[in-house]
């Protein structure tokens, strides 16, 4: 895996940087690279758009800065990742024999171009040509079987009531008849009581999970249904809201596919060094724990990324540990 990192030219021109590949392993010539904005899924085209389709750039000679492979780039590349700033991006660098992957963050000190205006191009840059994008279709879900009804166990029949005063009689012969007879049908009747098979009693529905209840302020509902995502973002994080609270904005946002909003919000605290939420982040991206149809697909290396950050500000962290070298099989 790659460690792609980006640093101001020497001297500072706004809209300029290198870019380092360290632990690149291809060669130094027809190297193709394609830049995947993780926030929505959408990658960086020749024009500095973001699309839906896989795109690959042709990058000018590597050339060796402190034995790491390096390239100058310019404006076509830096403005567009300098727009959003909070964003992470994952690097996919190829040539004829080797591919690699990696998750590049935007570093202090980088400057756009418009910051100085006017930029003539800087030595050993050029610009980027662009390969035909790659489109991938997802994979149909399979279809959900709907359980059949448990049969319900059919009622047992109550006992005869039983009226234990006798008629009255004309003579004792009667008498003693009918209370032989009552004696009769009462050890009879509980006889059957004590022999009958005990009903199976019904099972009681279970009680349905209440909804989440509704919030309000700069982290509520309202603002998450009716307002810009972006904006929302901000007004939340300004809040400085708890792991769990956040937690909780991040499953109302995918429960209702605002994607972006969880996205944002789980990029912005793990980048901050919130161990917790890098952890339900990288799982959002581990093919084990990746929920089908949701807002996060399964990807390895990015899972491999959040892992190692985790690992390296906390050793400690076997769960994170575990996953981590499972991946790296």
């Amino acid at each position: 895996m790659i460690k792609p990192e980006l640093k101001p030219v020497e001297p500072i021109v706004p809209g300029y940087a290198r870019l380092v590949l360290k632990a690149w392993k291809g060669a130094a010539n027809n190297v193709l690279i394609s830049v995947l904005r993780n926030q929505d899924s959408l990658y960086l085209d020749s024009t500095g758009q973001w699309v839906s389709g896989e795109v690959f750039l042709t990058l000018p000679t590597l050339e060796q800065m402190e034995d790491t492979p390096s390239v100058q780039i310019g404006p076509q590349i830096i403005d567009a990742l300098l727009a959003n700033r909070q964003a992470a991006y994952r690097i996919t660098i190829k040539d004829d024999a080797t591919r690699d992957v990696g998750v590049l963050m935007m570093p202090p000190g980088l400057l756009s171009s418009q910051a100085g205006g006017e930029n003539p191009l800087l030595d050993h840059t050029r610009t980027l040509e662009e390969i035909a994008p790659v489109s991938e279709s997802p994979a149909p879900l399979p279809p959900v079987e709907t359980p059949e009804p448990e049969p319900q166990p059919e009622p047992q029949p109550e006992p005869p009531v039983v009226d234990p005063a006798p008629a009255p009689a004309k003579s004792r012969l009667w008498l003693w008849l009918a209370i032989a007879a009552a004696v009769v049908v009462l050890l009879g009747a509980a006889a059957w009581w004590f022999l009958r098979s005990p009903e199976t009693p019904v099972a009681a529905a279970p009680t349905p999970a209440p909804a989440p209840a509704q919030t309000s302020g700069p982290c509520g509902d309202d603002l998450m249904s009716k307002g810009n995502e972006l904006e929302f973002v901000k007004g939340c994080l300004h809040s400085q809201p708890g792991s769990e609270q956040l937690l909780q904005v991040i499953d109302k946002a995918k429960a209702s596919k605002r994607c972006d909003i969880a996205q944002r919000l789980y990029a912005y605290k793990a980048q901050s060094g919130d161990l917790n939420l890098a952890m339900r982040y990288a799982q959002e991206y581990d093919p084990k724990t990746a929920q089908a149809n949701g807002c996060f697909s399964p990807d390895a290396q990015t899972a491999i990324y959040w892992y190692e950050v985790i690992v390296n500000q906390d050793p400690q962290r076997s769960e994170a540990k575990a996953r981590l070298a499972e991946l790296k099989k």
